[in-house]
């Protein structure tokens, strides 16, 4: 999934959404409210990368909130949401 954009309409702004290496960085996602872009670390996979994209969501959709907020409703997003089976065409279980 290396280098692959998108574009959404997060509180009436248009955000672009990124997918490249943040490795080097140790980052697994990263929202810049300055931009509007959220970037994801294209080398994540499974409910890891679906826990940074929620995350990294609330981000943008939810500035004022806690990093530990954010965090917490996430991964139970991510979670609940996994265990329903919402996956990526082709993904599995990882």
């Amino acid at each position: 999934m290396a280098h692959r954009k998108y574009e959404f309409q997060i509180d009436g702004q248009a955000w672009k959404w990124l997918y490249k290496s943040l490795r080097k960085r140790g980052l697994h996602g990263l929202c810049n409210y300055d931009e509007q872009t959220v970037t994801i670390c294209s080398t994540m996979r499974g409910i890891d990368r679906f826990d940074t994209e929620i995350h990294e969501a609330l981000h943008a959709l939810q500035g004022y909130a806690s990093e530990e907020h954010v965090a917490e409703v996430a991964t139970t997003l991510a979670k609940i949401l996994w265990e329903l089976g919402y996956r990526l065409p082709g993904e599995h279980d990882a």
